[in-house]
């Protein structure tokens, strides 16, 4: 993992929390002292944000298509 300020993969982990089905790291560069969060879920999960993500960009589209009709008809 690189780290996203400064591209090091000279980093550790500070913190690690788990709730429900994931889990949370706080880790810091050694480099720069950058800090990040980093989330891990399950396959489950991915696949039911994944599912969310792709009826978000439909919903995007076609609500940009809706406003474009409009501004044509206008």
């Amino acid at each position: 993992m690189k780290c996203p300020a400064c591209t090091s993969t000279d980093q550790r982990v500070l913190s690690t929390r788990t709730a429900d089905s994931r889990i949370t790291r706080l880790r810091c560069c050694d480099a720069c002292g950058h800090r990040w969060n980093t989330v891990e879920i399950g396959a489950q999960n991915l696949n039911r944000m994944e599912s969310a993500v792709a009826a978000v960009r439909t919903f995007t589209s076609l609500s940009k298509e809706l406003a474009d009709a409009e501004a044509t008809h206008s």
